[in-house]
């Protein structure tokens, strides 16, 4: 095992029952994790995209990402009142910037603030559901069971490679193998749940096509976020947005996926359903 490996092994090994911990956590932990997350994540995007020297924006950024979490758990009737407000705070700064702060610059932030925090805050909204303790789990499992069998039926079957501009190491064996690998841990987790865990969901039982097909669709959101990760790094010259996590890079090295894949849950959820 290279040292490369070992040390990504090594924070896996770490974080991991950080994460499982987490998981069991009241949803008002969960809401100030998000907002940890998403304030690293905007630090990481300003520093990518080359905004981190316009300090008032950036603290405008930031300002967002606490209050985005927040809002959506504490603030729902007054969000829509916010987001205005904050807008036209924006514009203010624009046009007292004197052209330090750009059209371009806004809508930049504006991009960054719907893909960190506000996706991410899905977490908190799934949380919050009925069942929410339950349905929390299925974004983790998705986004790293995607990974997983991704990485593992790519090394072993190789073949065409999927996008070799943007991620030169994928293919499209790995990325069919992640698709079908997560809708069958998908399906694992029902059966667990159902058999194992059957008091968690008051007289319910989760349905396990309906799993399966979320499973697919989750997979493919996922690899999704993961190429969009890889090309905004490819287009700002960068490797990783950070360092906080050695061997995996940034927040948002880690998080890409997750962060496609919880708005897409809980749309699915609350569309679809998962019950039986």
């Amino acid at each position: 095992m290279d040292a490369s490996l070992k040390q990504r092994v090594l924070t896996a090994v770490i974080c991991l029952p950080l994460l499982l911990a987490l998981l069991f956590c009241p949803t008002t932990v969960i809401v100030l994790v998000v907002m940890a997350a998403a304030l690293v994540g905007m630090h990481e995007y300003y520093q990518a995209i080359g905004i981190a020297e316009k300090k008032i924006l950036c603290l405008m950024g930031y300002l967002a990402a606490v209050v985005i979490p927040l809002g959506i758990y504490y603030l729902t009737d007054t969000a829509l009142v916010l987001v205005y407000l904050y807008v036209v705070a924006l514009f203010v700064l624009m046009l007292a910037s004197k052209n330090q702060v750009t059209f371009k610059d806004i809508a930049l932030l504006a991009m960054g603030l719907v893909y960190i925090p506000y996706f991410l805050s899905h977490i908190i909204y799934i949380r919050d559901l009925e069942l929410g303790n339950v349905y929390i789990w299925l974004v983790f499992v998705g986004a790293f069971m995607t990974d997983s069998c991704a990485y593992f039926v790519g090394c072993t079957v190789g073949g065409r490679k999927l996008c070799p501009t943007i991620s030169p190491k994928k293919t499209v064996a790995g990325a069919v193998g992640g698709v079908i690998g997560c809708g069958l841990s998908f399906i694992l987790f029902g059966v667990v749940v159902n058999n194992f865990f059957a008091g968690s969901l008051s007289g319910n039982q989760l349905n396990l096509p309906l799993l399966f097909l979320m499973g697919l669709v989750v997979s493919v959101v996922s690899q999704i976020g993961d190429l969009v990760a890889s090309m905004l790094k490819r287009q700002c010259g960068i490797k990783d947005f950070g360092t906080l996590l050695p061997g995996h890079g940034g927040i948002l090295d880690r998080c890409d996926s997750i962060i496609m894949v919880a708005p897409i849950i809980f749309l699915f959820l609350v569309k679809i359903g998962i019950l039986a």
